[in-house]
């Protein structure tokens, strides 16, 4: 693979700003080179120099968003050795609050991936790689480690963890509409999904609640 240099890498990283966006908003299919060529303003062969096909590209983005959110749980998510039953309840409140605050700050990660999820069924199916699934496959061994620990109860790891990453993603992305719906502010319905989210986790999970 060529070496890229520093202006290189400053292209490809706008080039997947501006993909990541459209991506959201459009999907795979909804959305051309030649789009976010036009965004970017630039000549479509100029992208297509940094990514020749549209499905590179937008592996890209995937393979950004994956990593970018495995750094953020990275240090909480480790299955080291060592952890008390107490200090895994604490793990766990602290991952999913780190968990909620980055979907929160990157709200155009929660429409792209639900979208990515609804719009590419076989799309999905022909991948042959899925950036998000060493995430996802490491936060469930998080709870079975917990679960072996005794901190946790004996629910499904795999179902849990879809459930918390469907249930925050899906609130995150239709937040605007819900402050419609329910006529509260998003600072509302933000605090109280944020308290809803903890207290269902500790009693769903924690063998013993934090702080009893």
């Amino acid at each position: 693979m060529a070496r890229r240099t520093p202006k290189g890498q400053r292209a490809r990283e706008q080039i997947l700003d501006a993909a990541e966006g459209l991506f959201a908003d459009g999907g795979f299919h909804g959305t051309s080179v030649r789009d976010i060529a036009g965004r970017l303003g630039i000549p479509t062969a100029s992208l297509l120099h940094h990514f020749p096909r549209k499905a590179s590209l937008y592996g890209a983005v995937l393979e950004r968003i994956a990593a970018a959110l495995g750094h953020a749980l990275a240090n909480v998510i480790a299955t080291d050795g060592g952890t008390s039953v107490a200090e895994y309840g604490e793990r766990l409140i602290k991952l999913t609050r780190r968990y909620w605050r980055w979907t929160q700050s990157n709200p155009v990660h929660s429409r792209l991936l639900l979208r990515e999820c609804l719009d590419n069924p076989a799309r999905i199916g022909e991948a042959r790689r899925l950036h998000l699934a060493p995430v996802v496959a490491r936060f469930a061994e998080f709870i079975r480690a917990g679960q072996q620990a005794g901190a946790f109860r004996a629910i499904d790891p795999l179902m849990f963890t879809i459930h918390l990453v469907g249930s925050t993603a899906y609130f995150v992305a239709v937040l605007p509409t819900l402050t419609r719906l329910t006529d509260r502010s998003d600072a509302v319905l933000t605090r109280e999904y944020r308290r809803d989210l903890a207290a269902m986790i500790e009693r769903l999970v924690l063998v013993e609640t934090i702080g009893a």
